[in-house]
């Protein structure tokens, strides 16, 4: 009991340091997507999105080479090996190595080819397209190479590393746009180039603070080969998934460029950098969750697995709820104060990934607890499956209605389908898994809160005219229900009492 308790109070501690960060940087990420939307215009940011997705989607590639680096060295620090903790570092490195030298020559060769023969880019802006790839490729090859040290970042919990580099980051990106918006040549060139600077001097500190920290992180010519079969049997089956997800993803992104053109793609990207935004608020949860789960499972406390899984979701549900309604029935009005001019079709396409936000957080853990079980194979194939239809269904829509928003609205659709597919996997990997006890206690009431604060919502955003005082009216009445559901009816009495002691610490202090 008294490890239960201290790994919940370090899940609380990284969530909070990941908290601090998330709301600072979304001050300043927001300001910066209004000065770069007025800097590169509609169209130069339309092509950055669909060029510069056709590599920053292979970023989805390297998270999940990360998710499974990390599962195998966490899985090493809840088995207490350290000597094979080194091992698993150093051969980590190699494979990644021989991934980014992969990469770059698919890039320049298929991906090239593809960039300069088949995307739909205005006249006399391909040259500038072109440098938008270039440096997209060496930030990501370089990207891959730095999955190691990440996943070791993460499999130590040292949070508050990822949470000061993140406040870096968004300043550099702030004033990466200033600069680009008073430079008088090639905004969306000098843009792309900065970018990838910044990136590559990020990477470079992680890799510094990863070497004195953490003893494993010294590269040796280590190369254990069961080990290497095993990481690379792994990470060819969750990369299968990663990049059939990054086939769907950035394909609804191309049919959207085919049938719509450039100024779509840009509705789109500035609606997933809401999306992505607001999903902050539930990936800090996930972050600090996830190395508690695995290490559970690499101790055999299956129980303990259950409970991370029930309670994380709650969580995230629960915060999902709670940032993404507001948002939702205020979007014209908070779209036009945040930038001056807002691409026609990004407020509905918002709206709708708002949703697909909501059902998708009832997957992460449950993905979690089969990932580092090690047995992804029929997960990543099952989703794979899942993956075509929806680009598949995509297409079909688009050429019978030519609406796009049919067409997001079916992978809003396929949300809840894939909670289904992973709650079976995870039920054959892990009997003492109960699927109907998760929907039971944990999918339904959610569900259930949700829809109720949604109805709340709609009814406020019809009564009150001021798009201001509905917005402030919603989130309060919505987060003072979500709050008390929560406390009285979503969460078990042990969890009520750790926050009144909480409150009472914090109380006390302030007595003091």
């Amino acid at each position: 009991m008294s490890d239960n308790l201290t790994g919940n109070k370090l899940i609380a501690k990284n969530a909070t340091m990941l908290y601090i960060r998330m709301f600072i940087t979304m001050a300043i990420n927001f300001y910066t997507s209004r000065i770069v939307l007025q800097a590169l215009g509609v169209s130069d940011y339309g092509i950055y999105q669909v060029v510069g997705g056709t590599i920053v989607l292979i970023d989805v590639l390297v998270a999940a080479l990360g998710g499974a680096t990390s599962r195998f060295l966490t899985f090493a620090l809840g088995k207490n090996d350290p000597v094979n903790l080194k091992k698993t570092f150093s051969t980590a490195v190699w494979i990644h190595l021989g991934l980014a030298i992969a990469f770059v020559f698919v890039a320049e060769t298929v991906g090239l080819w593809f960039i300069n023969n088949h995307l739909v880019i205005p006249e006399g802006r391909m040259v500038a397209a072109n440098w938008v790839f270039q440096a997209a490729v060496v930030n990501f090859a370089m990207g891959i190479t730095q999955t190691p040290y990440n996943a070791s970042i993460t499999s130590h919990e040292h949070m508050t590393v990822f949470a000061y580099i993140a406040i870096i980051r968004a300043i550099g990106k702030l004033g990466i746009a200033v600069i680009v918006l008073i430079y008088s040549g090639d905004h969306l060139i000098l843009y792309s180039i900065l970018l990838m600077a910044l990136a590559i001097l990020i990477r470079i500190y992680y890799r510094y603070y990863c070497v004195k920290h953490f003893e494993e992180c010294h590269i040796t010519k280590q190369f254990d080969k069961p080990l290497f079969k095993e990481m690379v049997a792994f990470s060819s089956w969750n990369m299968l998934g990663s990049i059939m997800l990054t086939f769907k993803n950035q394909g609804v992104n191309i049919l959207i460029n085919r049938f719509f053109g450039t100024l779509l793609n840009a509705a789109a990207g500035v609606a997933l950098q809401v999306q992505g935004l607001l999903y902050a608020f539930t990936g800090n949860i996930t972050t600090a969750f996830k190395p508690q789960i695995i290490k559970s499972y690499a101790a055999t406390n299956y129980n303990r697995v259950n409970e991370l899984i029930g309670l994380g979701t709650k969580f995230t549900a629960l915060v999902t709820t709670l940032t993404t309604i507001p948002f939702i029935f205020n979007m014209d009005f908070l779209m036009g104060v945040w930038l001056k001019e807002v691409p026609q079709g990004a407020v509905v396409i918002c709206q709708i990934l708002l949703f697909a936000n909501f059902f998708n957080s009832f997957n992460t853990f449950v993905n979690t607890a089969i990932i580092a079980s090690g047995k992804i194979k029929y997960l990543n194939i099952s989703l794979s499956v899942f993956y075509v239809a929806v680009i598949i269904g995509t297409w079909v829509v688009l050429k019978l209605t030519h609406s796009y928003i049919w067409a997001y609205i079916l992978g809003l659709v396929s949300c809840p389908l894939s909670t289904i597919v992973f709650l079976i996997l995870l039920k054959r990997i892990m009997p003492t898994f109960s699927a109907r006890a998760f929907l039971k206690k944990t999918y339904m009431p959610l569900f259930l809160t949700a829809v109720v604060s949604l109805l709340m919502a709609w009814g406020i955003s019809k009564a009150i005219s001021s798009p201001l005082v509905s917005f402030l009216t919603i989130a309060v009445v919505c987060s003072s229900f979500v709050f008390f559901v929560a406390y009285n009816f979503i969460f078990d009495q042990n969890v009520r009492d750790q926050v009144k002691a909480f409150v009472k610490s914090k109380i006390g202090k302030k007595k003091k």
